[in-house]
């Protein structure tokens, strides 16, 4: 399948790696190029492993297209990202396949929407659900009947117990645990390493353990 993908940052460059390693074992990802609001410095291409993937433009390249393209949203803060599609999605042409690679393990029964992206070593246990553009990073679990609101970032070694809830554009971060049959709200951040044993209420920032509320965003 051609892809372009948007942005140029570690997450593009880890995804885009993950995605050519996957090639190797009968994955079929071809990268035609990637768009970013600026070029790269010294240069039209980007340097990944051994391969070379060229700079298309900016964000207009892909609003303006007229013609049906596959795009990948490799940008790894939900807020951004959320931002990003909601742009692109105005633009018919344009198509957001999900992204599962090679590694990862994903249930049969997965109800996922577009745009999302479950990398290498994840998991997705039985009666899950996901909304639009959720990215779960390398190593992060979805237990039993979980279910993952839009634009909702995983960090790598998250995991949710299973019944969990966690709502749009929140954020969970590296080796964070929320155990089983809680309600993380919308626009929540969980920190690195936080162990989540009750609910988090909309737009809340928690870390420690057990967690415990440390900010709020509004």
């Amino acid at each position: 399948m051609d892809v372009i993908m948007v942005g140029s940052g570690g997450c593009m460059r880890e995804l885009a790696w993950q995605m050519l390693e996957d090639n190797k074992s009968g994955g079929r990802w071809n990268i035609t190029g990637y768009v970013d609001k600026e070029p790269p410095k010294g240069g039209s291409r980007l340097q990944v492993g051994d391969a070379v993937i060229p700079y298309l433009g900016d964000d207009g390249y892909l609003m303006d297209a007229g013609r049906d393209l596959n795009v990948v949203l490799s940008v790894g803060a939900s807020a951004a990202r959320a931002r990003i599609a909601q742009g692109y999605l105005k633009n018919p042409h344009l198509h957001f396949p999900n992204i599962i690679l090679g590694s990862a393990v994903t249930c049969s029964d997965l109800e996922a929407g577009m745009g999302c992206v479950i990398a290498m070593d994840a998991r997705v246990s039985t009666n899950v659900k996901m909304g639009d553009f959720v990215f779960m990073n390398t190593g992060s679990m979805a237990c039993h009947d979980s279910e993952i609101g839009s634009y909702v970032t995983l960090g790598p070694r998250s995991q949710l117990a299973g019944a969990v809830r966690i709502g749009g554009r929140s954020e969970v971060g590296m080796n964070a645990t929320v155990i089983q049959c809680l309600t993380i709200g919308e626009n929540v951040t969980v920190g690195a390493g936080a162990a989540v044993i009750r609910d988090v209420e909309n737009d809340c920032t928690v870390a420690g353990v057990p967690a415990r509320k440390v900010g709020c965003k509004k």
